[in-house]
């Protein structure tokens, strides 16, 4: 994914709504977004902090299930 396509992924929501990073798909947890830098070429997105396991509707909506 490129910075471009992560910015359309993001357009279609409200800019007001939170972020979170779901990881895991056996048993989706639900991260809090840390920092954002640029290292090695790359954009890199930082956990901040776990915040529990993601309801099971995101794994759903990610095709994880």
């Amino acid at each position: 994914m490129t910075v471009a396509d992560l910015i359309d992924a993001l357009g279609r929501f409200d800019p007001r709504m939170e972020v979170r990073l779901a990881t895991q798909p056996r048993l989706p947890q639900e991260h809090t977004i840390g920092g954002v830098t640029e290292a090695d070429g790359m954009v890199w997105i930082g956990e901040a902090r776990q915040r529990g396991y993601a309801p099971d509707e995101v794994a759903e909506r990610m095709g994880w299930r």
